[in-house]
């Protein structure tokens, strides 16, 4: 009877052992956004980019057949040596959007798996080192109001654009000497231009009712908040000029 039972078990060793697999899940996690060109772009470990910043968070497991995995994100801020936890995630591809920026506030990502194998029920964990996670940085704000613009066609100035950075609203309008609206709109509405690291509001062509306003001065009023809570309020002229300058003859 012991013969038979030590056989038992043997046999049911052999056959858990057989069951059981030489590879274990793993993951390669990474961050992807659409930047300015429109295209896919991954993170860089201590990158900084614009707010608002959605970026796309990928497990991209290996060697998971036959397992259960189970995926936690964690979504860390730090804030002068102050670590906060903005959100927790269980699904092997999440998003998130990014809003504060500014000297001092960073972001850390991580990912840790647990995981089942289906027949035997042997378990284990993967936990990513420090060193691992992805980190980056959202920009400081700005906001630059230029004071004149010339929509003659010559390509240079022909818009009136508003310089910024990292702003998370920006509502402006333009207005005649008489107070009378010319254009107003905001940041999901007006026309957006990218060089370098910068956002350019397309504010005004220079036009009113379909015809080219007449030369002067106009004004702006612009209410706007930035990525480091900065609230920008301005109040400025703009000098409107048509006319193409000539050439002055030797």
């Amino acid at each position: 009877m012991k013969r038979i039972t030590l056989l038992l078990w043997l046999t049911a060793v052999t056959i858990l052992l057989q069951a059981s697999p030489d590879y274990y899940p793993s993951v390669a996690p990474t961050g992807t956004f659409i930047n300015h060109d429109g295209e896919e772009e991954e993170l860089t470990v201590g990158g900084t980019y614009d707010a608002p910043l959605t970026v796309t968070f990928t497990a991209n497991p290996t060697d998971t057949a036959g397992y259960i995995v189970y995926y936690e994100w964690k979504i860390l801020k730090k804030d002068d040596k102050e670590e906060t936890t903005l959100a927790v995630r269980n699904d092997e591809v999440t998003e998130f959007t990014f809003r504060e920026g500014g000297a001092g506030v960073s972001y850390r990502i991580s990912l840790s798996i647990t995981y089942r194998y289906r027949e035997t029920g042997v378990e284990g964990s993967v936990e990513q080192d420090e060193e691992d996670m992805m980190r980056f940085s959202l920009r400081s704000s700005s906001m630059t109001v230029y004071n004149a613009f010339s929509p003659n066609g010559d390509g240079i100035n022909d818009t009136y654009r508003v310089k910024t950075q990292s702003l998370l609203k920006f509502r402006m309008a333009i207005f005649n000497r008489w107070g009378q609206r010319i254009v107003s709109g905001d940041e999901t509405t007006l026309e957006k231009e990218y060089e370098g690291d910068f956002t350019y509001y397309i504010c005004w062509d220079g036009t009113w009712h379909g015809q080219t306003a007449d030369d002067g001065v106009y004004f702006i009023s612009i209410e706007a908040l930035g990525s480091d809570g900065i609230e920008y309020t301005e109040r400025s002229d703009i000098n409107l000029f048509t006319r193409q300058r000539e050439k002055t003859k030797e």
